[in-house]
């Protein structure tokens, strides 16, 4: 008995290293112990080979939708910058469209180079920048704006509303105005309504109640704007319907022809 036992184990021997060592037999063995379909590993291997050869087949038409695009794309190019070929005439419509554009973008490039006071006081008048042309009134507007009130002052350290309209005037039109605000009302020789103001009309107020007389005087200006020197800021621009010189307003007169 002993020496069958013997000679069942030396034959098991001769046949199962033969077993052993055969290539699958450990990839077998692994298959079964893991997560993968234990009677069908091939089965998984057919799934991940078709997903290889998807991927590639998926990055082959990639490829060459690709090159398809590119010669597509290289074809438009040149159909598109071939000397050969001529754009359709434009309408009327688009020729004005193109005009009108041209016109605005000249406008846009002259206002850029307009100076400096001109914007200031297209903010001051409340008016288009490109209709703030008049350099020499600027220019004599900013020379005072800011000087502050004085009374009795005539300088620019200091001066009141009847001293800077008799300046201003002086100045610009070359008009010699008396000193004080109810003679220079006197001295208009026209009486003009609100409504039909022009620049260098005199506008008068009566800032002591309306049997006190004439004693504030301005420059109007445009835009229903004027220009004259207050007791709270100085020389400065108002608009004639500001509550306070609305209610004071006592007329105009002009003086320039």
């Amino acid at each position: 008995m002993k020496y069958l036992i013997i000679i069942i184990s030396v034959l098991l021997m001769q046949t199962a290293p033969a077993a052993a060592h055969h290539p699958f037999f450990w990839e077998k063995l692994t298959a079964d112990t893991a997560v993968y379909p234990a009677d069908d590993p091939e089965f998984l291997e057919d799934i991940v080979a078709g997903g290889n050869e998807a991927s590639q087949d998926r990055k082959s038409k990639k490829k060459s939708a690709d090159r398809s695009s590119k010669s597509t794309t290289t074809t438009r190019s040149k159909r598109v910058t071939s000397p050969s070929q001529k754009l359709a005439a434009l309408t009327p419509e688009e020729e004005n469209m193109i005009s009108d554009l041209k016109s605005r973008n000249r406008k846009a490039i002259g206002i850029e180079l307009l100076a400096p006071l001109q914007f200031k006081y297209a903010i001051l008048l409340d008016m288009p920048v490109e209709m703030i042309n008049d350099n020499k009134l600027l220019e004599l507007i900013d020379s005072w704006y800011g000087t502050k009130y004085k009374y009795g002052g005539d300088s620019r350290e200091g001066i009141d509303c009847s001293g800077f309209a008799r300046a201003f005037m002086s100045s610009y039109y070359n008009v010699e105005l008396t000193r004080r605000s109810e003679d220079q009302y006197k001295q208009c020789t026209t009486k003009v309504k609100k409504k039909k103001l022009v620049q260098g009309d005199l506008v008068f107020f009566k800032t002591r109640g309306s049997k006190g007389g004439i004693t504030h005087v301005g420059i109007f200006l445009c835009n229903n704007k004027f220009v004259h020197a207050s007791t709270s800021s100085g020389v400065i621009i108002s608009d004639l319907d500001e509550e306070y010189y609305k209610a004071r307003y006592a007329g105009a007169g002009r003086i320039v022809k």
